[in-house]
């Protein structure tokens, strides 16, 4: 009696689903293999699903750079072009690297959109990232080569991640310090990406 007093509350409902008794009076029994199934299918609920792409982009436009004794800072990269699943969209960054000498390590971030998607990238900054200038002193070529992270992403590629190796050229006409300028360039990425 005391226990049904405690249960009331529950309602009545509940009292016989606790007690293994359905409304219709009816016990309740759940065999292995349905419980079992039950589970399985909890678990698929649950479960994430990854897709494997991979990225293949190619972008041109302009970058503006300001140049100071010891480095270059590219204030803006703004570009064209087509990507995987973005289709025709544009590429934006800025970036900055050292001119110690010929070759130097770069960085910087940026993000490429196309159809109503983004991917969010950082240039990983190492000795296999570089930008290298034909010759020290300008107007000369400078061809950049390196890794970039997808650190995330919107639309198509929401929650994406992955490594995107990248190679891209432009031309200088000046490296004093003080200067700015804006030159044309064009580069290319591709890499696998995960999507969850």
């Amino acid at each position: 009696m005391l226990t049904f007093k405690k249960l009331l509350p529950l309602g009545v409902t509940s009292v016989l689903a606790l007690s293994g008794v359905t409304a219709a009076g009816a016990a309740t029994t759940i065999s292995p293999a349905t419980h079992h199934a039950v589970v399985a299918h909890a678990l698929r609920a649950k479960a994430v699903k990854v897709r494997k792409v991979t990225f293949k982009g190619t972008y041109k436009g302009t970058i503006a750079m300001l140049w100071s004794a010891s480095s270059v800072k590219a204030t803006s990269v703004h570009g064209t072009g087509t990507g995987t699943l973005l289709g025709r969209g544009v590429m934006n960054g800025t970036g900055t690297a050292t001119t110690s000498s010929t070759c130097d390590p770069l960085s910087g971030t940026g993000y490429l959109l196309g159809s109503g998607s983004k991917l969010l990238i950082k240039v990983v900054s190492s000795s296999k990232t570089q930008a290298c200038a034909a010759s020290d002193a300008a107007p000369t070529t400078v061809t950049v080569t390196g890794v970039a992270t997808v650190v995330n992403g919107t639309g198509k590629y929401a929650h994406a991640t992955g490594t995107l190796k990248f190679t891209g050229s432009f031309q200088i006409k000046s490296n004093k310090a003080g200067s700015s300028e804006t030159d044309s360039f064009t580069a290319s990425l591709s890499g696998p990406l995960t999507i969850k």
